[in-house]
């Protein structure tokens, strides 16, 4: 994501502009450079601008981008010290959603924001709705036909939350789908190498029989809107922005107020879905490599992050007490 490269740029300039304070300008950093950056660093000499001390976790996050430019070179670089930090990134510290909250968000999609039928509404309703249709279409509100009614039933709510519950979707892949990705007839998103976050491997999702179609009816509407002509993005915002997590996290406060789910002191936001199909296959299968393999994580150590007791676990642990 744009963000994340940003962020890693900054680290690393922040580590050569060290480099060249203590040691003199060079256009080139090598293994050794990059030793002495690493051990300032758990000497607590190579500090922030204000002069305080890095925390461990940014000091870990300094070390990996490290760890990229080497990598980027091709160029083997063990560096002598290692920080853990106790931070997480943001997407692992979500909850998962119970199975029942996961029906009524799919169930909730349905109707989201539909609208009556033309045919029931009074003329100052029908105006209200013709300016609400013009917005979604993006057509001038005097040009809207009755028959611009049924195109705003709209699958594109549906199509999103079908297959972020089955494939756990982040939302910089949700802003990077491509219509040209997805195949019909097998049912599968083809994922080019390097598009996907987090992962450089070709990546091919097979979508459940009520999720592709979905996204097949949804790609049907998707055509007669004008938003999306010349665009490539499976989904846009009413705006006609790819989908982040701001928006992402909107929709799902709106769909979970819909459905009557309460929070209860968990932590629900987009990033639950991925978790929740961590957990539940994981519970399924009693196997980390198949959640490795559904949430295209490199390692078993990090597909672990996406499991979660069930609460029928939990209460069988307070009974046990």
């Amino acid at each position: 994501a744009r963000g994340s490269v940003r962020e890693r740029l900054s680290r690393f300039h922040r580590s050569v502009k060290w480099l060249w304070s203590t040691e003199g300008v060079t256009i080139e950093v090598t293994q050794e450079d990059a030793d002495l950056i690493n051990k300032a660093l758990e000497m607590d000499e190579f500090r922030k601008t204000n002069g305080e001390r890095y925390a461990e976790t940014s000091k870990r996050k300094i070390n990996n981008v490290l760890k990229n430019w080497f990598e980027f070179k091709n160029v083997d670089w063990n560096p002598p010290y290692e920080f853990s930090g106790e931070g997480r990134q943001k997407e692992n510290t979500a909850d998962p959603f119970t199975k029942h909250e996961l029906k009524n968000l799919w169930e909730v999609s349905l109707t989201y924001k539909s609208i009556p039928n033309y045919n029931n509404l009074c003329p100052d309703g029908r105006d209200r709705w013709r300016a609400y249709i013009a917005q979604e279409i993006g057509v001038p509100k005097n040009k809207v036909q009755p028959s611009h009614w049924k195109k705003v039933s709209s699958w594109k709510i549906p199509s999103l939350i079908r297959t972020t519950r089955s494939q756990g979707w982040r939302p910089d892949l949700i802003s990077r789908l491509r219509v040209d990705w997805y195949d019909n007839e097998t049912n599968t998103i083809y994922i080019p190498s390097g598009e996907a976050p987090k992962n450089n491997a070709d990546w091919r999702v097979e979508l459940s029989g009520e999720g592709a179609h979905a996204l097949d009816k949804w790609l049907e509407q998707r055509e007669s809107m004008q938003k999306y002509d010349g665009r490539k993005e499976i989904w846009l915002t009413r705006e006609g922005n790819p989908y982040g997590s701001g928006t992402l996290n909107y929709l799902l406060r709106d769909l979970m107020e819909e459905a009557g789910i309460n929070t209860r002191g968990r932590k629900l936001v987009w990033y639950s879905f991925r978790h929740s199909v961590g957990t539940y296959v994981y519970h399924e299968y009693n196997c980390l490599k198949m959640v490795a393999d559904q949430l295209r994580q490199k390692s078993r150590d990090s597909a672990s992050m996406y499991v979660h007791p069930l609460p029928e676990q939990k209460k069988e642990a307070a009974n046990l007490m």
